[in-house]
């Protein structure tokens, strides 16, 4: 059986459509593969970035707390300061008799620093605490230079020359630390 010249296009044109039907089916497959694929890798990348948002948004609750817990602590300082602050209480009022009133209010100084520190000590940055521990360390040393009763003239503890330079460190640390703390809160809504 020899086969004729129209025998021969009819395998030809069979096999060529049959080669291109199954090209279809593996374009369809390929392109439904790859639509897979592509919807999984969006699927995964949409789910970091949910994370990643989250996450920051988290981070930025957090700094925006901190930051209200820091400007809370700053305006209360602001406000220990001011009442601490030594007054002129007579016109003649001089430095040397400035830091010796603030001197014989030690006590007064030191509750309100251990106030201070307990309400808003988790709020300050270490350094600004360290300095805090100082200028409390120092109040205590101030306390215990006062001469007796019995040496005054009228039987109230006299402030020592060590007491009254206490008091003057005391006073300039806080107004150090009164600008630590304006500082802080100042740079942060900057950035």
């Amino acid at each position: 059986m020899s086969m004729t010249t129209q025998d021969w296009i009819t395998i030809v044109a069979t096999y060529i459509a049959s080669l291109g039907g199954v090209g279809g089916i593996v374009f369809v497959l390929v392109k439904w593969f790859g639509k897979f694929l592509a919807d999984k890798y969006v699927k995964k990348v949409r789910h970091e970035f949910e994370q990643d948002l989250e996450s920051h948004k988290t981070q930025l609750r957090k700094s925006e707390f901190l930051f209200q817990k820091e400007f809370e602590a700053a305006s209360a300082f602001i406000s220990l300061h001011l009442r601490l602050r030594p007054r002129e209480t007579y016109p003649e009022m001089d430095w040397y008799d400035a830091c010796e009133d603030f001197a014989n209010n030690f006590n007064q100084v030191e509750k309100a620093l251990d106030s201070y520190i307990a309400t808003h000590g988790a709020a300050l940055e270490a350094e600004t605490l360290k300095h805090l521990t100082d200028v409390q360390s120092w109040v205590r040393s101030g306390q215990l230079e006062f001469r007796p009763c019995d040496e005054s003239e009228d039987g109230i503890p006299v402030a020592t020359r060590e007491a009254r330079q206490y008091a003057e460190n005391v006073i300039q640390a806080l107004e150090e630390i009164e600008k630590e703390l304006y500082q802080t809160v100042r740079s942060q809504s900057t950035t």
